[in-house]
C-alpha cells in the first residue's frame, strides 16, 4: 500500500480480491453504481482558529495524503451522501449475529430513516457461510427484506451481509458468525459451493433421447428399421 499524489485529482480503480473471484468464476461484474467513503478523514483536525481566517480552516485536511485503493477491501464503513439525505440511515434489528446454529434462519427486514420507503440490495459476502433461502446461487439479491439460511460448515466462520438502499444509496452491514458443524466437510474459505440441481429427468431425458435415436437410425434401414422399433 502506498500513497496518492494529493497534487491532482486521482481516481484510483482496482478490482476487490472478491472481484477477481467472480472473474476468475467466469461472472460479469456489472458495475451499476458506486459509493464515496470519508473513512480516512480526520475531522477533528478542522481548525476553526486557524489564524489564517475562515479559507483555511480545513487546510489540515485537505494536503493529507490518501492512501491507495486496497484490494482486501470488502466494505465501507461511512459512505458520503447528498445533502437532502444528511441524518438518514437504513435501520434493521441488529448489526451482529453471534453463534448461529447450523440452518438457523435470520430475517433482515430493513428501514429507512430520514428518506422515503425504498427496496434494497442485498450483498452476502460469504455464500458459505449464509444463504438467501429464495436464492440459494446467489450473492445479492434485490427485495423488500430476505430471509437468510446458516449453512453446515467447519471451522465456524464470519461473513457480512450489506444492505443498500436502491433510492438513498444508503448502507448498513450486518456481522453473521456461524459456528461449526462437527459432522460438516465444508470449509467456508473453499470455493462458493452451488446448490446441486436433481439429475433424474436428465438421466431419463437420456434415455429418451437414446431411445429416439436409434428408432431414426433403424427407420432410416427400412424393414430392419422396423423390426428394430
Amino acid at each position: 500500500m502506498g500513497f496518492l499524489d494529493n497534487s491532482s485529482v486521482t481516481i484510483d480503480a482496482i478490482l476487490t480480491k472478491r472481484g477477481r473471484e467472480i472473474l476468475s468464476e467466469g461472472g460479469d461484474l456489472n458495475i451499476v453504481k458506486f459509493a464515496l467513503s470519508d473513512e480516512e478523514i480526520d475531522y477533528s483536525l478542522y481548525d476553526v482558529t486557524h489564524p489564517n481566517g475562515t479559507d483555511s480552516y480545513g487546510a489540515v485536511i485537505e494536503n493529507m495524503s490518501l492512501l491507495e485503493a486496497t484490494p482486501a477491501r470488502t466494505n465501507f464503513r461511512s459512505f458520503l451522501v447528498n445533502q437532502s439525505l444528511a441524518g438518514a440511515k437504513v435501520n434493521v434489528d441488529s448489526l451482529n449475529y453471534t453463534n448461529v446454529d447450523t440452518n438457523s434462519n435470520i430475517a433482515l427486514n430493513p428501514t429507512t430513516i430520514g428518506a422515503p420507503a425504498e427496496q434494497y440490495t442485498f450483498t452476502i459476502e460469504n455464500t458459505n457461510v449464509v444463504k438467501f433461502s429464495s436464492s440459494a446461487d446467489s450473492t445479492t439479491l434485490t427485495a423488500n427484506s430476505v430471509n437468510l439460511v446458516a449453512q453446515s460448515i467447519n471451522p465456524g466462520a464470519t461473513t457480512t451481509v450489506t444492505i443498500t438502499g436502491l433510492t438513498s444509496g444508503i448502507s448498513n452491514i450486518v456481522t453473521i458468525s456461524v459456528k461449526a458443524d462437527a459432522s460438516s466437510n465444508t470449509d467456508p474459505t473453499g470455493p462458493k459451493r452451488k446448490k446441486k440441481k436433481k439429475r433424474r429427468m436428465r438421466r431419463g431425458n437420456k434415455k429418451a433421447n437414446k431411445g429416439a435415436s436409434g428408432a431414426s437410425s433403424a427407420g432410416s434401414g427400412g424393414a430392419g428399421g422396423r423390426g428394430s422399433y
